[in-house]
């Protein structure tokens, strides 16, 4: 008997018709694997979202960060860059790779992300703070209008990180719009996917407008690269519809093998810079995403039945819930005594719950000193790794996975 995964990771908005997308694109010539119609198209389906915004596609979004910043920080002598604890440390990575100096607030008691007065607390103690990063953790968006006109006050940079959020809206008007600066995502795992891939959006037409100079010389990846990534993606459709002990020993074999293009390379985990993921976004990455791009509100109104089970099943998400925005969990985030203990206990059953973040810069626990940050920075981040867990919405999982989710939940937690 098949045993399916049921997760929020490995590849978890892959459907049949995106599979088949891959299959086709393993069979084209390398050279239009890397350039094509694609990759116009992708950007004129962003500008439904963006409307008055210039797109620009990379091969990760961490990618499109590093770039902006590495532009933006030249034209100023202030380089610190504000950015939550409880984040993914590509992030800070990111800032200090640009020649920035990372500034970690705290999130809010109770909650995912930071607000306003937060803010105002860390500009006291860094008035010289340049830019200010949004996370809108878990696709729960960030107290945008407020942080807005603090920044404005404040002569700060803003940018809209949509990794969890992208389609999110206050309303009527997509998250992405309010600052200066927007960054979607495309990895794997995020919202829609293109395997890699990220879109930098910049709202300010002469800050577009320079950076554009600097865009023309950035080259694209090797067809090589992008045929052993979509190989993988394509045999994950096998591994996830029958995860079990051959199907481990494969996944091994292929990351022996280096079929994998694991999600962060080793090079990012010591801190150093991985090339591959500040090129450009390649035609194939480009065509997945369109495709993908085309059901997001089907991915959208998913994710909000998989949630509503939840809560009516009693499973409370962790964290202050804003009325005002129209937004839906990318993953559904509560707490509990033990998170390891329900996570290794619902493993029998195949359900591997996701442990964003358990680490105040996850997925790492250790040398946390090489992105920029010392344990006691942020102690409400901190505290909240150690009970956090979070939960599938994605489009794999189905209402028959969220109620079982839900009645092994209150079994085992």
């Amino acid at each position: 008997m098949k045993k399916r995964l049921i997760s929020p990771d490995f590849f978890p908005n892959f459907e049949k018709d995106d599979y088949e997308i891959i299959r086709k694109l393993l069979w084209v010539k390398g050279d239009k694997l890397i350039q094509g119609n694609s990759l116009e198209i992708l950007k004129n389906e962003l500008k439904r979202f963006f409307t008055q915004g210039e797109i620009f596609l990379f091969n990760s979004e961490r990618g499109a960060l590093q770039r902006f910043l590495e532009f933006y920080l030249s034209k100023t002598k202030n380089k610190k860059v504000g950015t939550q604890a409880f984040t993914c440390f590509v992030v800070p990575k990111a800032i200090l790779n640009a020649g920035g100096i990372p500034v970690f607030l705290d999130i809010k008691k109770g909650d995912v992300n930071f607000d306003e007065n937060i803010i105002k607390q860390t500009l006291e103690n860094h008035p010289d703070l340049s830019v200010l990063i949004l996370q809108n953790t878990f696709g729960i968006p960030n107290d945008v209008v407020k942080i807005i006109e603090i920044a404005k006050e404040n002569n700060l940079l803003v940018i809209e990180n949509l990794a969890h959020s992208f389609g999110a809206k206050y309303k009527e008007k997509y998250l992405g719009n309010f600052g200066d600066v927007a960054l979607v995502s495309f990895g794997r795992s995020k919202v829609l996917s293109g395997i890699f891939g990220g879109a930098l959006v910049i709202n300010n037409k002469e800050l577009a407008d320079e950076f554009s100079q600097i865009y023309k010389k950035i080259k694209y990846p090797n067809k090589f690269w992008v045929r052993k990534t979509l190989l993988y993606a394509y045999l994950m459709k096998n591994i996830r519809m029958n995860y079990n002990k051959f199907t481990k020993a494969l996944t091994s074999l292929l990351r022996v093998l280096k079929v994998i293009e694991p999600e962060i390379s080793k090079e990012e985990y010591l801190g150093k810079v991985d090339e591959l993921r500040l090129l450009k976004m390649p035609e194939a990455f480009a065509k997945i995403a369109v495709h993908q791009l085309r059901k997001l509100y089907k991915f959208s109104e998913h994710r909000e039945q998989i949630s509503k089970i939840y809560l009516k099943e009693g499973i409370l998400p962790y964290g202050f819930i804003p009325t005002e925005y129209e937004f839906y969990f990318l993953r559904y985030p509560i707490t509990v005594s033990n998170p390891r203990l329900l996570i290794d206990n619902l493993k029998k059953y195949n359900i591997y719950l996701g442990n964003w973040y358990n680490s105040p810069l996850a997925p790492i626990q250790k040398r946390l000193d090489r992105f920029g940050y010392y344990y006691g920075m942020c102690k409400n981040a901190e505290e909240l790794c150690f009970s956090i867990c979070n939960l599938p919405t994605n489009i794999l999982t189905t209402k028959n996975d969220a109620f079982l989710i839900t009645e092994l939940i209150k079994k085992f937690a």
